[in-house]
């Protein structure tokens, strides 16, 4: 699989949850990736990738299917978007997810990618 990107959006102040964007330029990961069926996302309390985290409860996690994304056949055919149950702070704080570790990882335990979120 070659590399992807995770972005995080909220759209506008009334929307009350945020939309997560897979992206890549690769058809085999895209296609990988939507073979996905059940993928946990955490996202961490710390963004030192040099400790496992696994054993802490992280700061927020979803469980994803990647064929049920909300943007399938849409503008961009090589994202998978979904909407998560909640709205994110997309900025620092102690709830924010700036600086923050990043994991997912299928249900039966491989990584799928690990990284900290940034802003752009």
């Amino acid at each position: 699989m070659s590399s992807y990107s995770l972005f995080f959006r909220n759209t506008d102040e009334t929307t009350p949850k945020t939309r997560a964007i897979f992206r890549t330029e690769d058809k085999e990961t895209y296609q990988a990736l939507r073979g996905c069926q059940n993928v946990d996302m955490r996202i961490e309390k710390y963004g030192d990738l040099s400790t496992t985290t696994q054993s802490i409860s992280p700061l927020y996690q979803f469980r994803l299917n990647m064929g049920q994304d909300k943007n399938h056949k849409t503008a961009n055919p090589m994202e998978i978007e979904f909407e998560l149950p909640e709205r994110l702070d997309l900025g620092v704080s102690d709830m924010g997810v700036i600086g923050r570790q990043v994991t997912v990882r299928e249900q039966g335990g491989s990584i799928l990618g690990i990284g900290v979120v940034g802003y752009n």
